[in-house]
């Protein structure tokens, strides 16, 4: 590689890593105004609104990560978490696209395919080519809110060693999950409970358990800052 390619690499690398940074600084922002708008709100008996999307990501070979059982595998998940959010977060649910499950039309690249997750994999993704892809296929918005819905996008990827989902938390309006060979239908709730700033919790009754299982409890703290994200809204 001659000195002009290597130059241009890390340019290239340090301007991915920029946008990032002004994506992160953005979301903060706007998670801080939401907070402050809904900090007298948030317990009024009003139910709230989450716009979800899901794009399901293609292979090389142009075949989508899920097979026909997947997709019915997808669809447990998706009515498990409309279940728990409107039981336990009074939460309505809803589309944000039309439809709600689509598949992206052109392949994705093996960093998007194979996202990483543990041990900071996902942060570092985040600064990079994967958080790129993902940041240009989001729904709504990039990094100028385009609307004040502030939908979660749900990219369905090939499996994730050691894990059934990852999310950012409220740095990312994203989460990746894989569907093929998980056992548990509570994997969505619970990767969008950490896009919506949720930590793990220690009880394995919980939603928020770090072994992602069956429970679907949630703390009066839990329901709070999930109403209070920006992802929850009243319109």
């Amino acid at each position: 590689m001659g000195w002009w390619s290597s130059l241009k690499k890390k340019v290239k690398k340090a301007w991915t890593g920029f946008k990032a940074f002004v994506r992160a600084v953005v979301r903060y922002v706007i998670e801080f105004v939401m907070r402050v708008i809904n900090l007298v709100l948030v317990w009024l008996p009003i139910q709230k609104k989450m716009r979800i999307q899901v794009f399901i990501l293609r292979k090389g070979d142009g075949e989508p990560v899920l097979n026909q059982n997947g997709l019915q595998d997808l669809q447990n998940n998706l009515d498990v978490a409309i279940k728990i959010y409107k039981e336990k977060f009074d939460i309505l649910m809803k589309p944000y696209g039309n439809p709600l499950i689509q598949t992206l039309p052109k392949p994705a690249p093996s960093y998007a395919l194979n996202p990483k997750c543990l041990d900071g994999g996902a942060a570092s993704d985040e600064w990079s080519e994967a958080g790129e892809y993902f940041a240009s296929n989001l729904a709504g918005w990039n990094v100028i809110p385009l609307g004040f819905k502030f939908p979660i996008t749900i990219f369905v990827v090939q499996p994730i060693p050691g894990a059934g989902g990852c999310s950012l938390k409220e740095r990312t309006d994203y989460v990746t999950v894989t569907i093929a060979g998980i056992d548990y239908r509570n994997t969505l709730a619970h990767e969008l409970g950490h896009c919506c700033s949720l930590r793990h919790h220690e009880s394995d009754t919980n939603l928020m358990y770090e072994n992602a299982g069956s429970g679907n409890e949630v703390t009066r703290w839990q329901k709070f800052v999930v109403r209070n994200s920006r992802h929850c809204t009243f319109w």
